[in-house]
């Protein structure tokens, strides 16, 4: 005979505390968007509709033994079978949120109960915690849900309402009978009905609560990352390269794809004189974000002045130019690049007394007039295009003796002095142009 025979004297449905508790909260619980308590809810709730026939079915053979099973003791017994449930399920499948729904579900079990009928919490505890460890003990041995049935079917009978006597077998064996087809019908039913959908709302409560915490922690590990990265940027500002690379590494281990932290620590390594380093931040950034041209400038960059390889470097500010081309930034690169490129070549030439070299020269010459001239175009105050344009003029006219080359180098001397007093040092420049002409002219 179990516990709850002796503890609840009657066992009906007119009399169940519980019955009156569940129908009030269940007006009160989201059961759209449940939290952990409507879940607990809704495990009492689903077994009270254990065994329960409508009016309509009257004519159901089990209809008047439903009658004596449909008390709290019956209630507390599918509770505690449903529970075990719950948490074998959990610790199957979602275990990291056993803690969070199975602990509080158990606690309030235990509160709900103790304190509808005036029961010891300690007593009621104790007695869930022996179902629960009984059903898991069968289900560790390999036991299915018809074997646990039968043992809640055991208990089920010893909750029979005051009809049932509870010192002494029944007379009529038949009876006995009857009641067990009625459980063993209901369980069936139940197993079959409500505890999938008590676990499929469980599983909706862990997916939603997963995207929830996982939302969280992309938040704060995104205003985290924000925080270092003003930090590195602030480092940047007192040119603290090497605090500042360490800040943006600290960034980029959160979020190694951060687009912007992996250009400014490729500019930290580029000022670090880490030129591969460099290189291989500013590739990682053009495979995040191919449509920025800044990565390409800064690439081309490296390969020109650290590495001295021209189709890199030309192919890079080629493509940058291409993003942006109204920026002049990507034009005056690779007219630098072309310019030091033609001026190795002649020095080359002249050392091999190679004229074939002299030719590739003045190919590169000419590209990088052009793009200086490009970069005048879009910034007629780029005082450092006419500085750098004026010098290749003068370089093409000291080979060639070339009038009009002259006259374009002196021009350009002239207008970068105007723009910015620190070119004053081109007056020299300006000075030999000018004398180069008067010998040409003569």
């Amino acid at each position: 005979m179990g516990i709850f025979s002796k503890i609840f004297s009657k066992n009906t449905e007119s009399k169940s505390h519980i019955r009156k508790w569940v129908a009030q909260e269940m007006e009160t619980v989201d059961t759209d968007h449940p939290d952990v308590y409507a879940i607990f809810v809704e495990i009492i709730h689903s077994a009270i509709q254990c065994g329960k026939y409508g009016e309509e079915e009257q004519a159901n053979k089990f209809f008047q033994i439903a009658k004596e099973y449909l008390g709290d003791a019956t209630i507390f017994e599918i509770t505690c079978y449903t529970y075990q449930r719950l948490e074998n399920w959990l610790t199957k499948n979602q275990p990291e949120f056993k803690p969070e729904i199975a602990t509080p579900i158990g606690k309030w079990i235990v509160e709900k109960f103790s304190a509808t009928f005036y029961l010891d919490e300690q007593r009621v505890g104790q007695l869930l915690k022996e179902q629960v460890d009984r059903y898991q003990i069968m289900t560790g041995e390999g036991k299915g849900h018809e074997a646990l049935h039968l043992e809640l079917e055991q208990r089920i009978l010893m909750t029979k309402g005051d009809k049932f006597d509870q010192k002494k077998q029944p007379k009529d064996a038949s009876a006995i009978v009857l009641d067990s087809q009625y459980i063993k019908s209901s369980l069936a039913n139940y197993e079959e009905i409500q505890i999938p959908a008590l676990l499929e709302r469980i599983q909706d409560y862990c997916n939603t609560h997963t995207k929830k915490q996982v939302s969280q922690k992309q938040n704060q590990q995104q205003m985290q990352g924000q925080q270092d990265y003003l930090y590195a940027m602030a480092l940047v500002g007192q040119k603290d390269w090497v605090r500042a690379c360490k800040a943006f590494t600290k960034v980029l281990a959160v979020s190694p794809k951060d687009y912007e932290a992996l250009v400014q620590r490729g500019l930290v390594h580029v000022a670090l004189h880490q030129p591969v380093d460099a290189v291989r931040d500013f590739t990682t950034a053009i495979e995040v974000n191919p449509n920025q041209p800044g990565p390409y400038l800064y690439r081309g960059k490296c390969y020109h002045r650290n590495f001295h390889q021209k189709a890199k470097s030309v192919a890079d500010y080629s493509v940058a130019i291409s993003l942006a081309p109204k920026n002049a930034t990507g034009y005056f690169g690779r007219g630098e690049l072309y310019d030091d490129v033609a001026l190795s070549e002649e020095k080359q030439a002249i050392e091999k007394n190679d004229h074939t070299q002299d030719h590739h020269a003045s190919e590169d010459l000419l590209a990088a007039i052009n793009d200086y001239s490009q970069v005048i175009a879009l910034e007629p105050q780029h005082d450092a295009a006419y500085t750098k344009r004026g010098l290749v003029y003068a370089r093409k006219a000291r080979l060639n003796k070339n009038a009009d080359f002259i006259v374009k180098a002196i021009d350009d001397f002239e207008r970068a002095m105007s723009l910015n007093w620190e070119n004053g040092y081109l007056y020299k420049q300006q000075d030999e142009m000018k004398e180069l002409l008067e010998q040409v002219s003569q």
